[in-house]
């Protein structure tokens, strides 16, 4: 098992970033909660936002 220093690197954070932000996560709590910056939160979400609009 890979032991990552990036917490955003780690495997199922993007899609726990997705999940939160549909059940209405902020932003900051997001990051919080996942222990990760919250530039990548939105980063990550403005890269996924073709698949939150199903």
């Amino acid at each position: 098992m890979l032991d990552y220093n990036y917490k955003a690197c780690e495997y199922g954070v993007t899609e726990r970033m997705v999940e939160m932000a549909i059940n209405g996560s902020g932003i900051r709590n997001t990051a919080r909660v996942l222990k990760i910056n919250k530039n990548t939160v939105i980063n990550t979400l403005k890269k996924r936002k073709t698949s939150l609009h199903k």
